[in-house]
């Protein structure tokens, strides 16, 4: 088994989770997260370690895939956890504000449409 930096060795991830698999709210992969202004030193030192792993990426603002592979966590883990902090309004989830351009896809399909 190898080595992750936010679990210790010897703690499988349902542990961690606590027997839990899934969450009410669903996040997905590239949902953003963040402390934003809320991040608390004394919560952090008070936290389990692979959360407190969790909360200090996330003092800037990432995806749970990121904060995932940075804390070296389990998706589903991670997932677990996120929602944990949102729960007691730690992390705040920003709008992944999708880029619809019209002009720039008028673009790509009249060129779309030129090699066809």
């Amino acid at each position: 088994m190898a080595r992750r930096p936010g679990l210790h060795w010897k703690v499988r991830p349902y542990m961690t989770a606590r027997g839990r698999t899934s969450s009410r709210s669903p996040l997905l992969i590239h949902t953003l997260v963040s402390t934003g202004n809320r991040y608390d030193p004394v919560l952090a030192a008070s936290l389990a370690p692979a959360t407190r792993s969790l909360y200090e990426q996330a003092r800037r603002m990432c995806s749970v895939a990121e904060l995932s592979a940075s804390c070296g966590l389990p998706l589903g883990l991670t997932r677990l956890l996120i929602n944990d902090l949102l729960k007691i309004g730690q992390l705040v989830v920003h709008d992944a504000r999708p880029s619809q351009d019209l002009a720039l896809l008028e673009r790509l399909r009249a060129g779309l449409l030129r090699l066809t």
